[in-house]
């Protein structure tokens, strides 16, 4: 299959926000429902690390909440997001969409100059970040978290 890529800076880092994506959702298919819900560590006191369900819980409701803040960013309307993750199913669905969510907000504003990336920085959850470390921050979370349900994986053979 060709690979697509997309225009501009902000298109290389939609491509790269996808590629992790699919990395992780490959992961959850070969997790089933029991290894999925599975307490694997319970003396965490990060309620959000203490199975691959609420791993996932946390990285869906994070991935809306970059594109919430991307939507911020380009002077776009928020949109409440309902979603559930109940199973391997439902975290593969959300993560395909959030992803998709995000790739059409930005769509528009794929080749962004660098003065206009510059102009998107203000203050955030996370701290001062344009839409440029945004998606960064974004793509590094998935990666971040499909490690650890690797590691979860991996201590569970």
């Amino acid at each position: 299959m060709e690979r697509i890529f997309r225009p501009g800076a902000i298109g290389a880092l939609m491509d790269e926000y996808e590629r992790v994506a699919l990395e992780l959702k490959n992961l959850l298919s070969t997790i089933s429902q029991e290894e999925f819900i599975k307490i694997s560590d319970p003396y965490t006191r990060d309620e959000d690390c203490r199975s691959i369900q609420s791993i996932m819980k946390h990285v869906v409701n994070a991935g809306y909440r970059y594109a919430d803040q991307i939507c911020d960013f380009l002077k776009k309307p928020i949109v409440n997001h309902s979603y559930h993750v109940y199973n391997v199913v439902h975290a593969i669905d959300e993560l395909e969409n959030f992803i998709f969510f995000t790739v059409e907000v930005v769509k528009e504003n794929l080749k962004m100059t660098d003065e206009e990336i510059s102009a998107t920085k203000k203050e955030t959850h996370w701290g001062m970040y344009n839409i440029e470390m945004m998606f960064e921050h974004a793509i590094v979370h998935i990666l971040r978290h499909r490690r650890q349900i690797e590691k979860f994986m991996a201590s569970q053979k």
